[in-house]
């Protein structure tokens, strides 16, 4: 985890990790490619958990571990990643405007998640896999709502 977070932290010093208006197309570029590369790892990490919560998937407590642990660092980086403003770059994105003009409420929603993400890592050493399938639902429902009123829809 430490090289992922690593590259971020690379990723983002070079973007300027701020807004800024004098951002040139190559570092709203590269911001766009760090944030998406997050959330990528994020739903990454988060499809096993799902298709176990489900039931689609053997439930398996060694991966839920792992990947909880993964979810925590990178919900973690969830601010970094999109301190960035792009809004005034020609960027392909599905982040809405919104994120920028109203940062509280999306530091909140990275609040809940950090929070949620941390809440399944405290259950899933446990092997409890009804509070596990009930803490995947719960970050699953974290997730989807910051989808909700910050992302475009597909």
């Amino acid at each position: 985890m430490n090289r992922v977070k690593t590259f971020l932290a690379c990723s983002l010093l070079f973007v300027g990790g701020s807004a800024s208006a004098d951002m040139n197309q190559e570092q709203a570029d590269r911001a766009v490619e760090t944030r998406q590369s997050v959330l990528h790892l994020m739903g990454w990490n988060m499809a096993p958990l799902g298709a176990m919560a489900r039931g689609r998937m053997d439930f398996d407590a060694e991966r839920v571990e792992t990947n909880a642990a993964r979810l925590v660092a990178l919900s973690e980086m969830m601010s970094d990643a999109f301190s960035a403003d792009t809004r005034a770059n020609d960027v392909s994105t599905e982040a809405l405007d919104v994120i920028w003009e109203q940062p509280e409420d999306f530091a909140a929603k990275i609040d809940d998640t950090i929070e949620a993400s941390k809440g399944l890592l405290s259950v899933a050493g446990t092997g409890d896999e009804g509070n596990i399938r009930e803490a995947i639902g719960r970050l699953g429902s974290t997730c989807g709502s910051c989808h909700d009123d910050f992302r475009a829809d597909d």
